[in-house]
């Protein structure tokens, strides 16, 4: 296939500021982590599928099969509609976490997600 540029599990990214490994990171609508630090201005790999454990809003609890929302203003996974520029569904929970929890096991669903206007 001449226009077979890679696979779609990983994709290139430049951010503003730098990144850890790890990280959640937003692109428009898309939900992805950082496959390794990426330094501000430097081109990295960001992977938009797969199961990861990532942060989670304290005091939340979360059902098994939730769409999850990224919540700007606290840097963490919720559920519900969110706050103006979070964005919604572009994860889904594999497993419940307790409200006490820190972290939620979350499946990326590339192209799924959505700003909340």
């Amino acid at each position: 296939m001449k226009n077979f540029v890679q696979p779609g599990e990983i994709r290139d990214y430049t951010p503003d500021a730098d990144v850890a490994s790890g990280a959640v990171v937003i692109i428009g609508t898309l939900v992805g982590v950082a496959a390794s630090a990426i330094a501000a201005g430097q081109l990295g790999a960001v992977a938009i599928e797969g199961v990861f454990d990532l942060p989670k809003v304290a005091g939340t609890a979360i059902t098994d099969g939730a769409k999850l929302t990224w919540s700007v203003a606290d840097g963490a996974f919720t559920v519900g509609a969110g706050d103006t520029g979070d964005t919604l569904g572009g994860a889904v929970a594999i497993a419940a976490a307790a409200s006490a929890d820190t972290v939620v096991r979350a499946k990326l669903q590339p192209g799924t997600g959505s700003t909340v206007a």
